[in-house]
């Protein structure tokens, strides 16, 4: 009521709240919203699902299965807004809500940068308070967050992602810059998860650069992109990802999201590279809406085969061991140095081998090391 909170970049490229002690009154409204100190979850109806949008046209406009776009889609139908991380036009991830279908493109995919939520959970406790719905994703700390705000309002439905760790926008800016700089133009565009890329892998990536009114398109593997590289090694994560208390399977969300890896094991015509949703209903309203979700083909699982073929669904990430050296390094030096001696292993002879090797062999090779199809 004081307004004694504002946001700080601190050097290690992380926004942190910061309290004004000055003007504080000591109302603890901040601390009963807030997720670390109120941890709420839920497993109600937990029922797995694998599941894969029947119009393939939606699977490759998503990161996996298609299921979020699929839910989205009915829900705005049905008169919701939908809340999700969205790029800017200065590429900086922020949760935006939307409420027509020409909207939802830009919501699709996952973008691995810790998104900005600021001013967007009182947007949305306006419109639930106005007798308006909807449908928020994010990652659970932030389902938890809003969830605690708008006191668990009966017309908020929630998805939480698995996730396993954020990296900053401000090294992802120092990325971009890095590419403006070796591309001598600008960044206008970028990708993550891009499917249809030359190599077929899951974790492919595209930008698209502006250079004397001319645009080029870039395109490779997580291997050959520093930031990307860093993300999937686990080295650039706030540091409180690595002691997360969300990692596990009682969720937050009404609905968990996330990629079935390994998906193959269970069902030999499903291939991961190209994208299967993975998806856990923990609520009864979670379940009421998949049940309408008509446009997916759902397949349900034991939930010990999500727990077994993704780990973050259960486990935190361990902190690397020399987490702390990298972004005390980070710190000092900037992104570029710092990509060049902690980030450059996926360069490394064996990974240009093995994406040389054509995708089709890659899933044999896979599903010869001991999996079992059903």
């Amino acid at each position: 009521p004081t307004n004694s909170i504002h946001l700080e970049t601190f050097d290690d490229g992380f926004i942190y709240p910061v309290v004004n002690l000055d003007t504080c009154v000591n109302c603890n409204k901040c601390l009963n919203v807030c997720p670390v100190h109120n941890i709420n979850k839920n497993n109600e109806h937990q029922v797995l699902y694998s599941g894969i949008a029947n119009d393939k046209v939606n699977v490759f406009a998503a990161s996996s299965g298609g299921v979020f776009g699929a839910i989205a889609t009915k829900l705005i139908e049905e008169g919701y807004y939908v809340c999700g991380a969205a790029w800017t036009s200065d590429l900086n991830l922020k949760h935006t809500l939307i409420s027509s279908i020409e909207e939802l493109n830009g919501l699709l995919k996952s973008k691995y940068v810790q998104s900005n939520t600021e001013g967007i959970y009182a947007e949305i406790n306006a419109l639930l308070k106005d007798g308006k719905k909807v449908f928020f994703v994010g990652t659970p700390c932030q389902v938890s967050a809003l969830k605690n705000y708008t006191h668990y309002h009966k017309n908020l439905l929630t998805a939480d992602i698995i996730c396993h760790g954020v990296p900053s926008q401000t090294m992802f800016n120092d990325y971009i810059s890095y590419l403006n700089r070796i591309n001598d133009g600008k960044v206008i565009d970028f990708s993550f998860r891009v499917k249809n890329n030359k190599f077929k892998h899951a974790h492919g990536y595209r930008y698209t650069f502006e250079k004397n009114g001319i645009r080029k398109t870039v395109e490779g593997i997580y291997s050959d992109s520093p930031y990307y590289y860093a993300f999937k090694e686990y080295l650039t994560f706030r540091e409180s990802c690595y002691a997360c208390q969300y990692a596990t399977i009682n969720r937050v969300g009404d609905i968990t999201l996330g990629d079935f890896w390994g998906i193959e094991k269970y069902d030999s015509t499903a291939n991961s590279d190209i994208g299967v949703s993975l998806v856990i209903s923990n609520s009864e309203h979670g379940l009421e809406v998949l049940r309408k979700i008509n446009s997916v083909t759902f397949r349900e699982y034991p939930l010990s085969f999500g727990i077994e073929t993704n780990y973050s669904l259960s486990n935190v990430t361990k902190k690397p061991d020399n987490y702390d050296e990298i972004m005390n390094f980070y710190k000092g030096n900037g992104f570029e140095k710092t990509a060049i001696k902690y980030f450059s292993g996926g360069k490394s002879f064996k990974y240009k081998v093995y994406w040389k090797i054509p995708a089709s062999i890659r899933n044999g090779i896979r599903k010869m090391r001991g999996l079992i199809n059903v």
